[in-house]
């Protein structure tokens, strides 16, 4: 009895060491805001969530195997802090190993545009941002948001050479197949990016595209996204007094011959310790034989209040030719050539 409790102890201190081994972080971001847009009749006015950034909670962490080598890991859920909705949707998921060759991950993760590309806006991530409002709604393969996350994917991230450092990643298109026999693939992409960051300078170039989808919409429509490709170039400087921002966009489908571009322009104006102005404006114009275009600008307040505390108020401004009708995500029913104007105001706290 006495050997069988001197075990027990032994697996028990066994099992601690090897759990301590494994370093988790808990982390998160809380952001909610009260938001005023307007497009023609077309309203929205309340509060909203995730104004600068989308709400979170995760988990990540490492473990170390020896010989420099380490498991890593991230477990990341998005949620809403103005409704019930729970651990709605899961953000990032993954798992690899990293070294001095830098990373290799598999799961749900970011591509090169989540990762590099919000870094070349004056007003980052912001909601009613103009170029995140484009990016969002119309390119296929170049986002800043939830759609630069891809599925079932297997990423390399370089370590950092003195400042640059570069991220390839590639989607499998799982491939389903129906009762009949048909096969279909939900669709595979393959990006690559970089990006140089060292003292006042930020640059990034990428490239994203779809490589396959014989997939259906849910009403049964046949997606037309295989061939899209896209590039960017941005950056920014800081030249203390003002830091300046920049970027390029483009996408093109192979298959429709369709095209579409996207640049802006952006100011970061520091005018306390605590508080940055922040200006941007933007040039969109899609190239389907009609040459729609959309111009916008946004203009808004950044204040900390600590390193994890922020308030903001931001207003912007879409306005839109006949054939597109861009707006904040929350307003329904709108027509194409209407304008949309927008007013936020919030707080945003990191964890």
């Amino acid at each position: 009895m006495q050997k069988k409790i001197i075990a027990l102890a032994v697996a028990g201190l066994v099992s601690g060491a090897a759990f301590a081994q494994s370093n988790v972080t808990v982390y998160g971001s809380l952001d909610l805001n009260y938001t005023y847009s307007k497009a023609d009749n077309a309203k929205f006015s309340g509060m909203d969530s995730g104004g600068l950034n989308g709400n979170r909670v995760g988990f990540k962490g490492e473990e170390a195997l020896g010989n420099g080598l380490k498991t890593i890991f991230t477990y990341e859920y998005g949620t809403a802090l103005n409704e019930d909705g729970g651990l709605a949707s899961v953000r990032q998921a993954f798992v690899g190993l990293a070294g001095s060759f830098g990373s290799v991950t598999l799961g749900r993760q970011y591509a090169p545009s989540g990762s590099y590309l919000g870094a070349t806006n004056a007003n980052d991530i912001t909601s009613v941002n103009p170029t995140n409002l484009m990016l969002g709604t119309k390119f296929n393969t170049l986002e800043t948001g939830g759609g630069s996350r891809w599925n079932n994917s297997v990423s390399y991230n370089s370590p950092n050479w003195s400042g640059f450092d570069m991220r390839a990643i590639y989607s499998f298109g799982n491939n389903v197949r129906d009762s009949a026999g048909d096969a279909t693939t939900d669709g595979s992409k393959f990006g690559i990016g970089g990006r140089y960051a060292n003292g006042p300078l930020y640059l990034t170039a990428m490239y994203q595209t779809v490589l396959d989808n014989d997939g259906t919409t849910p009403a049964g429509v046949e997606q037309n996204t295989q061939g899209d490709k896209a590039w960017a170039i941005g950056g920014n400087y800081d030249f203390k007094v003002v830091k300046v921002f920049a970027n390029y966009i483009r996408e093109k489908n192979d298959a429709t011959d369709v095209k579409q571009t996207l640049w802006s322009v952006g100011l970061g104006i520091p005018v306390s310790a605590a508080g940055t102005i922040k200006a941007e404006y933007m040039d969109y114009k899609y190239d389907n034989n009609s040459s729609d275009k959309a111009k916008g600008f946004g203009i808004g307040y950044e204040h900390d209040l600590s390193k994890r505390t922020r308030l903001y108020a931001y207003v912007s401004r879409i306005d839109n030719d006949d054939g597109v009708a861009w707006s904040y995500s929350k307003v329904a029913g709108y027509a194409d050539g209407e304008n949309n104007s927008n007013v936020q105001f919030g707080i945003r706290h990191f964890f």
